[in-house]
């Protein structure tokens, strides 16, 4: 049968889960708010990023409380670390897709497909983490975290031919941003051990 902890590990492993769809929420409306120039949108994926920011200090200020009223052997003590640190990587997560919400359009034509592509990708990304702290194979993380990496060079590329240079670095800089969620879900992947199995 499992113990107080083991359940309350469970709860935790459920909340940064819940942390991660908020996260994945934010970048999707933030990213369409830059693709369709709408700031309805951009500010509802800023709200989203406000909630992870919330749910994320719960995450850590849970994980810290049950170190302190039970006393987890070495490999519980590590699963809680694991968590503190995946909550305070989602929370950052969550300030990424903000700083996409912040950018502003238009976005050009050309490159509008990649960007969106890029978008979709690092989504998957944190949809694919999701499923992995809940006991999930987590299958689809690198293969998502790969796929936004080619349409990140892609838009590096149509800067280089851009004639624009102003609207390149910005779009070089949003793109950057996009792969940097999706290189800190793959992170977030690797170390999370802690995801209790069949939960």
């Amino acid at each position: 049968m499992p113990t107080a902890f083991q359940r309350e590990l469970v709860t935790l492993a459920h909340r940064l889960a819940d942390l991660c769809d908020l996260v994945a929420v934010a970048l999707e409306e933030a990213t369409r708010s830059v693709l369709e120039s709408d700031h309805t949108l951009g500010g509802r994926a800023r709200e989203q990023a406000a909630a992870v920011a919330a749910l994320g200090a719960a995450c850590e200020d849970q994980a810290c409380a049950l170190l302190a009223l039970h006393a987890p052997p070495e490999a519980g003590v590590k699963a809680v670390v694991a968590a503190v640190h995946t909550a305070a990587d989602l929370t950052r997560m969550g300030g990424l897709a903000r700083e996409v919400a912040a950018a502003r359009g238009p976005v050009p034509a050309a490159v509008r497909p990649a960007l969106a592509r890029l978008g979709a990708h690092a989504v998957a990304a944190a949809r694919a983490l999701r499923e992995l702290l809940v006991g999930g194979d987590g299958g689809g993380l690198g293969d998502a975290a790969a796929l936004a990496e080619a349409a990140e060079g892609e838009v590096r590329e149509w800067a280089v031919r851009s004639q624009g240079a102003g609207a390149a670095v910005d779009l070089v800089l949003l793109a950057a941003v996009h792969g940097r969620f999706a290189a800190t879900a793959v992170r977030i992947g690797r170390a999370a051990g802690f995801a209790p199995v069949g939960a």
